[in-house]
């Protein structure tokens, strides 16, 4: 009989019940259940396995518990239990045979018992001048009676410490133990389940983001890298503006989410916009149709100075030629300037702008009808004063902040994800207001948001694998940085912590290449003053 009385047992069946519903961490709560077992049955020992879930074929000491020898945890050079060899034979091993059958083993005396495997238990107690000798294993059968381990106590004692057997009170108190740890270790690994489908879903759209256009990059999978770095830096500040902020463990998953998610409304922006390298690209380059048409042009100027060379004097060919080639280099000068402004890498003057116009006023006609050398399409492209988009266009991928705002507000979120829609979505928000879409002050925006919008235009100042232009040096996007700072669109104390602490330098050697990572005095940046 077990040596608590009714109320004692009463009392250690309450705690742990209580204990189910209050202990947040899985791995204490079986520590809680082994000792409650130990405790109930006056074992000296208890064990936890668990079947491994990536072999499915292995048994993994989880928790052990011995009292003589002074065992609590996990000893790190117990190997895992094989289950089944290469013959699908079952090990003899009583915590085997146990989770193969599905049935409680008790043992009075193991070294009388030949049912089986004792050997391992032998040497261990040689080893350790230890004796197990009385053994009750009870497998862990979750709510499907799929076994998902078992679990082990050794040693049964009397009032007098003395050996004894596993009596019918004992094992019918750990069965309902073991269903209380099996129902912990089944919450535990749905709940591990669900949440690893969740941010497989989250990481698949975003990466399916980055694979949609190499314009992207992985800018959806280092962002949430950046915003972690920072929160990290935060969290570990012990003096200056953030010494007495600290993220839990919650708000940090939180915004892992929210920076996975952060431009999940790129989804549905077309490509052509997001790959829109050149001023002239649409499905291809149209820079190329200007050349051919060029071509097309100076066949068609020698062609009507051949036909009426014949009408000239030597004197007056001479003088046409003279035109001609002329020409031919106005109009190769031409076509070479309008490369170059293809480009977007340089700013287009009005002057400029002005001569792309008269460009596009040159027409010639022949059997075909009149043609002309731009059109008003090319024209409207190739004066984009600044970049490679029409205003339009720029419209259309500021819209992909509307459309995340559109997707992530209509989720039903669990209360530890409630502030995702807002760390995600005001990533272009700036501190003086002037940002989009909605135009929203510092005060207005959390910090995990202001950390998102200084790690969304780190990313994409320093990215090195953008197919249009090579990676930035890390002093110049540092010193764009700053100078954003100064002119009121990020916050002035996150960005003096991304310097000071280093984070913006962890992030460049893991991240961008080395011909990118210069030397420079971060103490002199733009901003830090501010």
């Amino acid at each position: 009989m077990s040596h608590l009385s009714t109320q004692e047992i009463i009392g250690h069946l309450a705690d742990l019940t209580g204990a189910l519903t209050s202990e947040t961490d899985h791995v204490r709560l079986l520590d809680r259940i082994i000792l409650g077992c130990m405790s109930l049955t006056n074992a000296d020992g208890g064990t936890l396995y668990t079947l491994d879930e990536n072999s499915d074929n292995d048994l993994n000491i989880a928790i052990l518990h011995n009292r003589s020898l002074g065992i609590h945890g996990k000893p790190s050079n117990f190997p895992t239990i094989e289950i089944y060899n290469s013959r699908q034979q079952a090990s003899k091993l009583v915590a085997v045979q146990t989770f193969v059958s599905k049935q409680t083993i008790n043992i009075p005396d193991a070294y009388s018992c030949t049912d089986y495997d004792f050997s391992g238990t032998r040497n261990f107690d040689k080893q350790l001048s230890y004796h197990s000798k009385s053994f009750l294993c009870v497998p862990l059968n979750d709510h499907e009676n799929v076994t998902i381990g078992v679990l082990q106590l050794i040693n049964a004692l009397d009032e007098d410490d003395n050996i004894i057997e596993f009596d019918q009170t004992h094992l019918e108190l750990v069965q309902s133990l073991a269903s209380l740890a099996a129902t912990v270790l089944t919450k535990r690994r749905l709940i591990d389940a669900q949440r690893e489908l969740f941010e497989s879903f989250i990481k698949l759209i975003g990466r399916a983001i980055d694979h949609k256009s190499p314009v992207t990059g992985k800018h959806c999978e280092q962002v949430p890298e950046i915003a972690m770095l920072m929160a990290d830096a935060i969290n570990n500040a012990a003096q200056g503006a953030f010494a007495n902020t600290e993220f839990n463990e919650q708000e940090l998953y939180e915004l892992r989410i929210a920076a996975w998610l952060h431009d999940c409304g790129k989804i549905t922006t077309p490509e052509y916009i997001i790959d829109k390298a050149t001023k002239l690209h649409t499905m291809f380059d149209r820079i190329e149709l200007i050349s051919n048409r060029f071509k097309i042009y100076r066949q068609h100027l020698q062609l009507n100075f051949l036909q009426q060379m014949s009408e000239w004097s030597a004197q007056e060919t001479a003088l046409q030629q003279q035109a001609l080639d002329q020409q031919f280099k106005q109009l190769n000068d031409d076509l070479a300037f309008l490369r170059t402004t293809n480009t977007g890498k340089e700013f287009t003057s009005e002057e400029d702008q002005q001569r792309i116009n008269a460009i596009g006023e040159l027409r010639w006609e022949d059997e075909d009808g009149i043609h002309c050398l731009l059109t008003k399409d090319e024209i409207k492209n190739l004066c984009i004063s600044r970049g490679t988009l029409t205003e339009d266009e720029r419209q259309i991928m500021r819209d992909h902040i509307k459309v995340s705002i559109d997707m992530l507000e209509s989720l039903k979120y669990p209360r530890q994800l409630a502030e995702v829609p807002e760390i995600a979505c005001n990533h272009h928000e700036h501190m003086n207001g002037g940002g989009y879409p909605r135009g929203l002050t510092g005060d207005q925006l959390s910090l995990r948001a202001r950390i998102m919008c200084i790690a969304d235009v780190f990313e994409a100042l320093t990215s090195p694998d953008r197919p249009y232009k090579k990676g930035m040096l890390l002093s110049k996007a540092m010193n764009i940085l700053g100078r954003m700072v100064e002119d009121g669109h990020l916050d002035p104390q996150l960005f003096r912590l991304f310097v000071e602490s280093g984070t913006y330098r962890t992030y460049a050697e893991r991240h961008m290449s080395p011909r990118q990572i210069d030397t420079f005095d971060d103490t002199t940046l733009p901003g830090l003053n501010s």
